[in-house]
């Protein structure tokens, strides 16, 4: 990347925001064919938004090869996403492709999650003095944010976005970056089969936290926390804490061959993104992709 500790690298979680685009958007959205493109649409959007208001970057797509171990930690650890709906895998062949004509590299390593592989280009790229840039849909990516590192995250719909510096991060959850696992430790997460501990929302985990600094800490100063039932929940649950710390933390050392100079710098594949639209009948997007390619 010709090392320009001014130029900013992207990151992008691909699963993130295919499966935020499919259950933003109707399924009925279809070609005329009558071929799903609802997440086709939002995931293109999305790729258009960062082209208009950033121009061609440096861009790395990172995609889900594996859980990264965490499903020998937890058994059912995202059992929900384990099975994708029938319309999402009729259109998921399509979104590496989309991503190649955008001129963007695409990284799967066997066995790991997009989001550790991320974490992963992340580190390397702040040691050579690069800005970051991690759009993703997946708020534990928070827990990477660091001078010099941002995340990009999606809103209720797929181009509403919001980006995140460290006092950004402060501000919407009262804790640093760095205790976003142990936040998780605490209130779990849902959408991915964390348990947490039963009765402990973002607020109550944000308090213990700026209260008592770290997990541990909190599991071990019980009799200092009030509510009889908190109080139980927190001793009978402190392993599932601890679990759900361990699987919501970012693994930072996944062994990845991609080099970050030159092999991510390509420019888009004009004639072949604009068919691409075409054939999917994408036609905001399309407008919106013209407007940001100019009239090459």
């Amino acid at each position: 990347m010709a090392g320009d500790e001014n130029r900013e690298l992207f990151l992008i979680d691909g699963n993130s925001l295919v499966y935020r685009a499919f259950f933003a958007l109707p399924e009925t959205i279809a070609t005329s064919r009558g071929f799903p493109t609802n997440a086709i649409f939002g995931f293109a959007s999305m790729l258009v938004k960062l082209m208009t208001e950033y121009g061609q970057r440096p861009t790395i797509v990172a995609w889900d090869a594996g859980m990264s171990g965490r499903e020998k930690i937890a058994s059912d650890y995202k059992a929900g996403r384990a099975t994708r709906p029938d319309l999402l895998k009729e259109q998921w062949p399509h979104m590496q492709p989309l991503t190649d004509a955008f001129g963007y590299a695409s990284v799967k390593v066997p066995g790991f999650e997009a989001d550790d592989v991320i974490a992963t280009l992340a580190g390397r790229a702040k040691a050579r003095g690069l800005h970051v840039m991690i759009v993703t849909g997946d708020r534990d990516a928070f827990q990477l944010v660091e001078p010099g590192v941002r995340v990009m995250a999606t809103g209720r719909g797929i181009t509403d976005t919001k980006i995140y510096d460290r006092d950004a991060v402060i501000d919407r959850y009262g804790i640093p970056p760095e205790s976003i696992p142990d936040f998780y430790g605490l209130k779990g997460d849902t959408s991915d089969n964390i348990p947490g501990v039963p009765g402990i929302g973002d607020k109550t985990a944000a308090q213990l936290l700026q209260r008592f600094g770290d997990l541990e800490t909190v599991l071990s100063s019980v009799d200092d926390i009030s509510g009889a039932k908190r109080k139980e929940n927190l001793t009978n649950h402190a392993e599932d804490a601890r679990t759900s710390r361990d699987l919501a933390t970012s693994i930072r050392d996944v062994p990845i061959e991609l080099d970050l100079d030159g092999s991510i710098e390509r420019e888009p594949d004009r004639t072949r993104l604009r068919e691409t639209f075409r054939e999917f009948e994408l036609r905001d997007p399309l407008r919106r992709l013209e407007e940001a390619l100019g009239s090459e």
